[in-house]
Formats: structure tokens, sequence, C-alpha cells
């Protein structure tokens, strides 16, 4: 599911606001790669996977599984001692992700992305992430 993210994020956010659109591994290779990304850029990561009970008592398989992941924006600006210049630019950022992802819908999963939670963290001087964690769904089947 995640290349379905990814496509479509590459497909719908648009340069030269948004620089690059990557896919990291986990939340520690975002925090990693951010230092060396340009400002504006996207990093995506797969997060968790929360699974639901199978419902169905009477035989057969279909278990609710939640899909979270990561889409962490950098931003990067130098000389500004608490890092006013880059939160403000954050919002512009954010505004932009919402409405590529909020209530669109992968291909391969039954219920639209929605937020859950986002957060700002520095990565290393002058340059800053906002993080914010998504989740979509899919079921899992089997006999």
């Amino acid at each position: 599911m995640l290349a379905e993210i990814h496509a479509h994020l590459k497909s719908t956010l648009t340069v030269p606001l948004w620089s690059q659109i990557e896919v990291a591994e986990d939340i520690d290779a975002v925090a990693d790669l951010a230092g060396q990304l340009d400002n504006g850029s996207l990093v995506i990561a797969p997060f968790r996977e929360l699974a639901s009970e199978n419902p169905l008592t009477t035989g057969g398989f279909r278990q609710r599984v939640a899909i979270q992941f990561l889409a962490g924006v950098v931003i990067r600006h130098y000389g500004d001692f608490l890092g006013e210049a880059r939160a403000l630019q954050f919002d512009t950022y954010l505004r932009g992700l919402e409405s590529a992802l909020a209530g669109w819908e992968p291909p391969s999963a039954i219920s639209p992305c929605q937020l859950v939670s986002g957060e700002s963290s520095p990565v290393t001087k002058g340059v800053s992430i906002y993080v914010q964690t998504w989740q979509t769904a899919r079921f899992l089947t089997g006999a």
C-alpha cells in the first residue's frame, strides 16, 4: 500500500513547493534522512498495523487491519535562533499534504486516509521535520 500512497503523492503534490517525495524504511531512517534533504521534501514511511478481532465465528476469516504510515515534511532555514521561520513554513506544507491525503482511499484499502496525529522535531541545526501519522485500513482474509 505504501507504493500506492507514494505514487499518489508524487502525482498530486506539485513542484516547486515540494522538492522531493521519498520513501524511508522506518522512523529512524526518516530522522537520519531528513538532515540530508532539501527544504520542502516529504518522506513517507510505514509505521504500524493494528489488527481487530476476526468477527466471523462460524467459519471463514476476515480481520480488519488499520495501517498507519508517517509523512514527514522537512524544512530548512538557518540563522533562526528559536526556529520561528521554520515553524511558520509548516502550515503551507501541511495543508497541501492534508489536502492530498484526507479522504483519499488507496486502491487496495477499505477506508479513506485520516489524520491521526502530528509532531514537530528539530533534526540538526537549521533543519526541522514535522511528522504526521496517517491511517487507512485493509482486510486480512483467510479460509
